[in-house]
């Protein structure tokens, strides 16, 4: 709840988001704008990397054959690494819902925390199965999600992840129970 503590959470994802500093002086709405803009950039380049044709982020989950096969993809990986993300979140002792940069939703904290890995797992993941226009293209992404997240050995990575965010923002890991 602390504003400045919160910002220093925020600035620490986006240094391992990005891999460099954010900019200096900016509030959390700013760097979420900021982060918005670039994230929509690497969407564009990676579905060029390959080939697929990309508009922009964009699907319903009440119409779900309605959206194109990029987002469906996108959309099925992403809850993919939603769930290893919330179950890592868990059982850690974190709650999902106390976001830094998502807020408002039962899971705020567990979209920060993936987000941290969405372009270096599941978003190629996505447009590579869009490419190859496989006919069963979400069961594709899901078993290829299980595969990448196995070989980058994210359930591992998750939780230490979390507590150097946290870390940068002053807040100590959750004690464990005496039993």
């Amino acid at each position: 709840l602390d504003p400045e503590l919160r910002l220093k959470v925020v600035r620490k994802m986006y240094r391992l988001r990005f891999g460099e500093e954010p900019p200096a002086r900016r509030s959390v709405d700013q760097l979420r704008g900021i982060e918005g803009a670039r994230v929509r950039e690497m969407y564009k380049l990676i579905a060029r990397k390959y080939g697929v044709e990309w508009k922009t982020r964009n699907y319903d989950t009440e119409e779900w054959g309605k959206g194109d096969l990029p987002n469906r993809c996108l959309s099925a990986a992403t809850s993919c690494l939603y769930g290893v993300t919330e179950a890592a979140v868990l059982a850690a002792g974190y709650a999902p819902a106390v976001g830094f940069i998502h807020t408002g939703k039962p899971l705020s904290f567990v979209y920060d925390v993936a987000d941290l890995f969405k372009f270096e797992t599941v978003v190629p993941v996505a447009f590579r199965t869009a490419a190859r226009r496989a006919t069963n293209a979400e069961q594709q992404v899901r078993l290829a999600c299980r595969d990448c997240f196995r070989e980058t050995k994210l359930l591992g990575r998750i939780i230490p992840t979390i507590e150097e965010v946290l870390a940068a923002g002053e807040i100590k890991p959750p004690e464990p129970p005496e039993d």
